[in-house]
């Protein structure tokens, strides 16, 4: 059955914000998996990993000075990137083999390995969804401690679940 009454010019408005809301994250979503070194040959862990990585190197610019409106929002945004791949993967955990440098402390131990992983990884993806609170807030200070936690968490992953 088709209507052939003339849109409501409110209506029109309405589901031309409604559609862009849904397509903008979209897209932004596809252009960081698209471009930022992800490999086939990675696997699905290692490609999120990267991901999460890309988003909060975008983070640097905007954390520095938070002084338009704009720069609150995208930051928000990058930090909710970043917690929704921290925690998928966890899900995922298993896919991530035992560092050289580990395999001492989990002499192969890969169920201890997974779960430690996937503990770290919880810890980062609260640091980095406390970051996302405190940016809608615009509560500078907290944005900052939050960052901060968020960038001490990478650190203190990548010093027992990478090879780098």
């Amino acid at each position: 059955m088709q209507n052939d009454q003339p849109m409501n010019p409110s209506i029109h408005r309405r589901a031309f914000l409604a559609t862009s809301t849904l397509a903008i994250p979209a897209i932004a979503m596809g252009s960081v998996s698209s471009t930022h070194s992800i490999r086939l040959d990675d696997s699905e862990f290692d490609n999120y990993m990267k991901q999460a990585n890309q988003h909060l190197k975008t983070l640097r610019t905007p954390m520095r000075t938070l002084d338009e409106e704009w720069q609150w929002s995208d930051a928000a945004f990058a930090a909710n990137q970043i917690t929704i791949l921290l925690l998928q993967c966890a899900e995922i955990a298993e896919q991530a083999s035992i560092p050289e440098r580990s395999k001492e402390k989990y002499k192969d131990n890969e169920k201890d390995f997974i779960r430690d992983l996937r503990i770290q990884l919880a810890n980062g993806a609260t640091a980095s969804l406390e970051l996302a609170k405190s940016l809608w807030s615009q509560d500078r200070p907290a944005a900052k401690e939050h960052y901060n936690a968020l960038r001490s968490s990478k650190r203190i992953g990548h010093e027992e679940f990478t090879e780098d």
